[in-house]
């Protein structure tokens, strides 16, 4: 705990591990580092600048690379995040220090479960800590300063990154390197932070949270992801129905297509069919309903990257949707969207 007083806004800092928390060998190192070395609180002790910006109270929850993050993780943090808002009233927002690799998609699974109108802003570094130039620490402290920030009420769960704030179901991580790898591509980020303060409009309307009360259970249900390209391995899709899948997000060619024998295969399967959603590989732009898809029972996933359509799709399996139900919920996510 930051030694302040208790007029200080109040935050909670709950850490993960990543980049942001990795060392190198030496100051030059980008590439080879070891992510989820440092703790929360040794971050906080190289930011002394902090304690003149909020009252922050730390917790570890995990400490490794975004990319090793499983189920278990997600459940610990969104049980403390919804705890620690309905037990402190006082408590105005929740930072997260995330490594980058997966930080898009937590920050989109809090989006749909975590339903108060204060901030929960997630934070992450492309440098290590002990690199020169490194960005963690001046993104740490701009999420700081958004998370404590009345402007940042209402807008939902937001990411942080080189002076940008994002929303999450926008944001993706767009390169291997440099600290401008997080983008908006569909919709831009929602505003910036600097030494002048936080740059945001006013939060419009209710924000929707549809899985605001769901209860996340211990095991999760089985959902992959297809990549489409030049003549697939239709092996795949068959092994996936073997294996009794129970959702199947297929990254199509362009507005999210599947080729012929990817359709055939669906026709050809005796079995019950999984939930499934059709996103696109490109990166930007919607997928549309489309009757040649739809009537092998896909749904479009509109804007969502693959990996944010699967989130969904887990979310909605585990709440025992139906198609019909699934389907509604992403035409009302469009209509918000639009």
């Amino acid at each position: 705990m930051v030694d302040q007083s208790a007029s200080a806004p109040q935050l909670l800092l709950l850490a993960t591990g990543g980049t942001i928390a990795g060392r190198a060998a030496n100051s030059t190192s980008l590439n080879a580092y070891t992510a989820g070395t440092m703790a929360g609180s040794e971050l906080l002790q190289e930011l002394p600048q902090l304690q003149e910006v909020a009252q922050i109270q730390v917790e570890q929850l995990t400490n490794l690379d975004s990319a090793d993050l499983q189920f278990q993780h997600w459940i610990q943090l969104v049980k403390r995040i919804r705890e620690a808002f309905a037990q402190s009233p006082e408590l105005e927002g929740v930072v997260i220090t995330h490594g980058t690799n997966t930080l898009e998609e937590t920050a989109w699974l809090l989006e749909l479960l975590i339903d108060d109108p204060r901030p929960v802003v997630l934070v992450g570094a492309m440098r290590p800590a002990t690199a020169l130039s490194a960005d963690g620490p001046l993104n740490l402290f701009q999420a700081v300063q958004v998370a404590r920030s009345p402007q940042a009420c209402g807008h939902g769960v937001l990411v942080v990154m080189d002076g940008k704030i994002h929303g999450a179901r926008a944001v993706t991580k767009v390169a291997t390197q440099g600290v401008g790898a997080f983008q908006s591509p569909d919709l831009g980020p929602l505003g910036w932070v600097d030494d002048s303060g936080v740059h945001l409009p006013v939060a419009s309307g209710a924000r929707s949270v549809p899985f605001a009360t769901l209860v996340l259970p211990a095991q999760w249900p089985e959902v992959a992801i297809l990549y489409g390209c030049v003549d697939p391995p239709l092996a795949m899709v068959s092994a996936l129905f073997h294996a009794g899948v129970k959702g199947l997000v297929w990254t199509g060619t362009g507005a999210g297509q599947l080729s012929a024998g990817e359709r055939e295969a669906i026709k050809a399967w005796p079995g019950v069919l999984p939930l499934m959603l059709r996103a696109s590989r490109c990166g930007s732009g919607p997928v549309h309903s489309c009757a040649l898809q739809d009537e092998l029972g896909l749904l479009p996933a509109g804007t969502l990257s693959p990996q944010k359509a699967r989130i969904l799709l887990l979310l909605a399996l585990i709440a025992g949707m139906e198609r019909a139900e699934l389907s509604d919920l992403l035409a009302s996510m469009t209509m918000i969207e639009g």
